[in-house]
C-alpha cells in the first residue's frame, strides 16, 4: 500500500479528498490527516510517507513552513489549493502534481495516475539498489580479517583452502601462501561454518569446495591434491553436503 497524508485546514475539503481517495484510489491508505504547521512538521519528522496532499494556507502558517523546516523531503507532495499563484515556489520542492479545488475524482485519478508512474519506476530503481548493497554486504563479509604476530592479513574467504590446527594457532592454506594466525581452530570454525568450511577432522577445518575425491581410507583428496584425514563420523554428511553443491 502507498502511505498518504492530507494536511487541509478546510473540514470539508479534507474529508472530501479522504473520501475520493478511499473510493478510487484502493492501493492508497491516508495515515493521517492534520490541519496545523505545527502538528504537520511534527509528524513528518517522525514518519516518513510515500506521498502528501498539501494545502498552501493552514492553521499557524503555510505549506512552505512546513517544508522548509524538514531536514529532508523523501515524500513526493501534490499541492491543493484554490489559488494557483503558488505554483512557481512550489517547484523547488519534489512536486509531483498540483490539484486546484474543488478537486473531482477524474482530476484526483489523473493526477495519481502520474504519481503512480513515477513512484513504480522509483521503487524498481530502489529495489535493484537495496539488491546492489545486499551484494556488496555479502561481499564483505566473505572477507576474513587475521592477526599474526607481527601483521594484518585479508583474506578472502572463497582462497582459503583448508585451516589446520597448531595447538593454540591456526594455519590457512591458500593456493600460494599459507598465514599462521594466533587463534585456535575452533574461533574460525564459528566463523566459516556459515560458509562452506566443514570440520573434517580434530585439526583440519576445509573449503569443501576444494574437495576433489572422498577416500576408502577416511581421507579426502583435495584440488591441489593433499589428502586431509577425515573422522570416520564426518564421512557421511560429508558425502550428502557434496552432492548437494
Amino acid at each position: 500500500m502507498i502511505k498518504a497524508v492530507i494536511i487541509e485546514d478546510e473540514f470539508n475539503a479534507m474529508n472530501t479528498l479522504d473520501k475520493l481517495i478511499r473510493y478510487t484510489q484502493k492501493d492508497i491508505e491516508v495515515i493521517a490527516k492534520i490541519d496545523n504547521v505545527v502538528e504537520a512538521i511534527a509528524f513528518l519528522k517522525k514518519h516518513t510517507p510515500d506521498l502528501i496532499f498539501l494545502d498552501i494556507d493552514l492553521i499557524g502558517g503555510n505549506a512552505f513552513q512546513i517544508l522548509e523546516a524538514l531536514e529532508s523531503i523523501a515524500f513526493k507532495i501534490i499541492f491543493t489549493t484554490a489559488y494557483d499563484e503558488f505554483a512557481i515556489k512550489a517547484i523547488k520542492f519534489d512536486t509531483i502534481d498540483y490539484l486546484l479545488k474543488p478537486i473531482d475524482s477524474e482530476e484526483l485519478t489523473a493526477c495519481m495516475d502520474r504519481f503512480k508512474e513515477v513512484f513504480k519506476k522509483e521503487q524498481v530503481y530502489k529495489n535493484a539498489l537495496d539488491k546492489v548493497n545486499e551484494i556488496n554486504d555479502k561481499e564483505i563479509q566473505k572477507t576474513l580479517l587475521i592477526k599474526t604476530a607481527d601483521a594484518q592479513y585479508f583474506l578472502g574467504i572463497k582462497e582459503i583452502i583448508r585451516c589446520q590446527s597448531d595447538g593454540s594457532y591456526t594455519i590457512f592454506h591458500t593456493a600460494d601462501r599459507k598465514i599462521m594466525s594466533a587463534r585456535n581452530l575452533k574461533y574460525y570454525e564459528n566463523i566459516l561454518s556459515e560458509h562452506t568450511f566443514v570440520r573434517v577432522h580434530q585439526s583440519h577445518l576445509v573449503n569443501v569446495k576444494y574437495i576433489k575425491t572422498i577416500n576408502a581410507n577416511n581421507t579426502v583428496c583435495l584440488t591441489n591434491n593433499e589428502k586431509i584425514p577425515v573422522a570416520t563420523r564426518k564421512k557421511s554428511y560429508l558425502k550428502q553436503l557434496l552432492e548437494t553443491l
